[in-house]
């Protein structure tokens, strides 16, 4: 067959199906557009259903493909959101553990400052006690040396000179 042929069957077959086609007068007013439309039907009409046909396969595709990627991206995301649970679970399990640690350690070291200071308030007791003995050691020999020099002062002079001499070293004896 040969072009024209399949042309002329084509318009057959389209007018056949839209039925007997009445030529729209040339002047009036959107005829112009319709008639153009109805050429380009005629003309192109296989290939326009052939393009109509591979772009709904392909938006059947692409629509399919949006599905899969958002179910997956649910998938992933509640995933990661058990993921972080888990996670924030476990971080929040760990700060309860280091605060009660933290707690015990507090706990004893203030045990262990009470346990000193009490230590040191105990020693410096002793040790003001035995400075008040001191004290009191030191101020009655102190007394005794001074009354022991009132009397010597208070006895003779020729005794204290005797004495002066037996005591010191370079006296001729």
């Amino acid at each position: 067959m040969s072009t024209a042929s399949k042309a002329n069957a084509e318009i057959d077959s389209i007018s056949m199906k839209s039925g007997p086609t009445v030529l729209p007068s040339v002047g009036a007013p959107g005829t112009d557009a319709v008639s153009v439309d109805k050429i380009r039907d005629i003309l192109f009409g296989n290939q326009m259903q052939d393009y109509d046909r591979r772009f709904s396969q392909i938006d059947e595709r692409f629509q399919q493909k949006l599905r899969d990627l958002e179910s997956e991206t649910t998938r992933h995301t509640g995933t990661v959101e058990v993921s972080l649970k888990k996670q924030l679970d476990s971080v929040a399990n760990q700060m309860v553990q280091e605060k009660a640690l933290r707690s015990d350690s507090d706990k004893e070291l203030e045990r262990s400052l009470r346990d000193h200071a009490q230590s040191l308030e105990k020693r410096i007791g002793q040790l003001s006690d035995q400075l008040s003995q001191f004290e009191r050691d030191f101020i009655e020999r102190i007394t005794a040396e001074t009354q022991a020099l009132r009397d010597e002062l208070k006895r003779p002079t020729t005794i204290r000179a005797r004495t002066w001499r037996r005591c010191s070293p370079s006296s001729p004896a």
